[in-house]
């Protein structure tokens, strides 16, 4: 199924690429997977060296007519050398090829570049799925109905009908691979390219897992999730997790169920917590859940950590409206791991380097404060910033909270500091009295006076809300007239694209006009209210997003191994010895702003480690 030539200009910080001479192939492996064998109980690598596990297929489809589905052994891989290779998961299919290399299953190639177009695609505002992002371009409906009956079949099992419904699945999903990155290349900058690039980088390099307090913990985690089990009265007869039974035995002892016991729902646990301290079992259960959601993040470590004492894991690139990385996905989120114990185990504490190698890690300090600042122009709070050893002291002095010496606050005064800390990370996006309040732990009446005082102490923020405010509004009035999109430009040249404004009236449909915005959020188009303070909070973690994968890239040109990233920190890998200059120079790098944004003032922090903590 021969494809047309295609040439893409690719424009992105400052850099212009001409692919009119490289050959450009979408590739996409098809593999055995079943309930127990897959990428998401194991983690990509982990998949890949199960016993079961089989790479019977590959797709290959070129920009020059290639075309070819079969074995991946009769492939003949000298045709990418030097070339660009797309995939649409490239964490699975470039990581797939590079195990399979160390493994001699096949011939190495070295292409030039190899691309994602599902990263592409999430940048692009699309659904990160093939499926979804070419319904949505392309108006094309992908039947996936083939992809699932693959489940639990060795190629060897297939009849011939099916292996060949299989091939024409394969080669349709090269097919639209490629015609995505026609359509969409030249919408992602060079520098975005390389973020997804060095982010599977990552991935691939692997994260070092202490094994022998691993299994320690698999223990510890299994007996505390027995002992409160213990305490449940319908252990045995019914689910553990059934609503059902649970709001039986409420019932029994005279309480009303709540209408839910999600730990995202405030009511639900302030519920837990004023019953529990009267009925034991319902401590147990709220335990329960907890112990168990802990017992299957320690089995995906153990799932996925290999005979290497490593643990194949990351993140996703573009995995929030803003650019942010995010979790992964399945029941480990390494951006997410709890900072303590928890019944006796400490996530942080798997992640352990050899005797001789230390872990170096660094963040950015208060990123988010400093960015909100830039944007806002409040240069004289930046000044003040860029002379103070402690940011939120700084705030402190200019809300009129403290006025002893310099440098003291954080020792002399650690709850003021904390309080301060909470304005301005919750006031600066706009959060009203209830919410400053629900945040604070606070009467409203005092958090009242909180937000009164910030807002007079930060008149620049709160322009910048009013700016944006009036952004939406000559968006939407445009609207009416032309198909205009909401978009905030970052100062790299990136745009926060909201696309287009909507009025509305909130759920009620009564009240004050609202506008409403659809952006993407855990792979679906969502509505979302538009208002200055939350373009100031998007724009303002945006920023911070693109500063720190500007450093993510520095770091990473420097030759430093880079094991993972989490939220504004780095943590990488080095010699025992070399650990105090490595600790200087990544350092120094992250507290140097980057060229297009030369006039923020950053600082960065870290520490060395012989085992993850923070």
């Amino acid at each position: 199924m021969p494809c047309p030539p295609v040439v893409v200009c690719v424009r992105g910080a400052g850099l212009l690429f001409n692919y009119m001479s490289q050959k450009i192939f979408a590739l996409d492996f098809e593999s055995y997977y079943d309930k127990e064998c897959s990428i998401k109980t194991f983690g990509p690598v982990g998949y890949f060296a199960h016993p079961q596990f089989d790479a019977y297929m590959v797709s290959v489809v070129g920009n020059e007519g290639t075309s070819y589905v079969g074995h991946p052994k009769e492939f003949n891989w000298s045709l990418l050398k030097d070339n660009i290779v797309l995939s649409h998961n490239a964490s699975f299919d470039e990581t797939l090829f590079l195990y399979g290399v160390s493994q001699n299953w096949w011939d190495n190639c070295e292409p030039a570049e190899w691309h994602c177009t599902a990263d592409l695609a999430a940048y692009c505002r699309l659904p990160r799925s093939l499926k979804g992002s070419t319904s949505v371009l392309f108006g094309i409906k992908v039947d996936k109905s083939t992809r699932d009956n693959m489940s639990g079949k060795k190629w060897s099992e297939m009849d011939d009908d099916f292996k060949e419904e299989v091939s024409e699945y394969a080669l349709k999903d090269s097919v639209l691979c490629l015609k995505l990155w026609e359509s969409l290349a030249d919408k992602w900058p060079e520098s975005e390219r390389q973020i997804s690039r060095v982010n599977r980088k990552i991935v691939q390099t692997g994260i070092p897992i202490d094994t022998t307090l691993l299994e320690a913990q698999l223990v510890t985690i299994k007996q505390a999730l027995f002992e409160a089990e213990e305490n449940i009265p319908w252990v045995g007869d019914k689910p553990l997790l059934s609503r059902a039974a649970f709001d039986a035995q409420c019932r029994l002892v005279g309480l009303e169920p709540p209408t839910s016991l999600a730990q995202t729902d405030d009511d639900a646990q302030k519920w837990l917590e004023e019953n529990a301290k009267n009925h034991k079992w319902i401590m147990a259960v709220k335990d329960w859940r907890r112990i168990n959601a802990l017992k299957k993040k320690l089995e995906s470590f153990d799932y996925a950590t290999l005979p290497d004492k490593r643990f194949y894991g990351g993140c996703m690139y573009f995995g929030a409206h803003t650019g942010r990385f995010s979790g992964s996905g399945g029941n480990l989120n390494l951006q997410n791991l709890p900072r303590s114990d928890l019944f006796g185990v400490n996530l942080r504490h798997l992640i352990c380097p050899e005797k001789n190698q230390r872990l170096v890690v660094v963040d950015l300090s208060q990123i988010e404060v400093r960015t909100l600042c830039w944007l806002a122009r409040d240069k004289e709070m930046l000044a003040e910033i860029a002379l103070t050893s402690d940011i939120y002291e700084a705030f402190a002095i200019r809300f009129g909270l403290w006025s002893e010496d310099e440098g003291v606050l954080k020792k002399k005064n650690p709850q003021l500091r904390h309080d301060v800390k909470t304005m301005v990370l919750g006031c600066g996006y706009g959060a009203g009295v209830s919410r400053f309040a629900s945040m604070s732990n606070i009467p409203e009446v005092e958090a009242a006076t909180r937000v009164q005082r910030y807002r007079s102490k930060m008149s620049k923020v709160k322009n910048l809300w009013s700016e944006y405010n009036e952004d939406i509004a000559g968006a939407n009035e445009a609207n009416k007239t032309l198909h205009t999109e909401f978009t905030v430009e970052l100062p790299n040249g990136r745009v926060l694209n909201y696309g287009v404004i909507r009025e509305g009236y909130g759920k009620s449909n009564r009240g004050p006009k609202e506008y409403l915005a659809k952006v993407p959020r855990n792979g679906r188009q969502v509505d979302v209210r538009l208002w200055g303070g939350l373009v100031a909070e998007n724009a303002s973690q945006a920023l911070a997003r693109d500063i720190f994968s500007d450093m993510l890239l520095r770091v990473d040109k420097a030759g430093y191994k880079i094991i993972m990233h989490v939220h504004d920190e780095l943590v990488i890998e080095t010699s025992e010895k070399e650990a105090e200059h490595t600790l200087k120079e990544v350092t120094s790098i992250m507290s140097t702003p980057p060229e297009w944004i030369p006039d923020i003032p950053l600082d960065a922090e870290g520490s060395i480690l012989t085992r993850y903590e923070k």
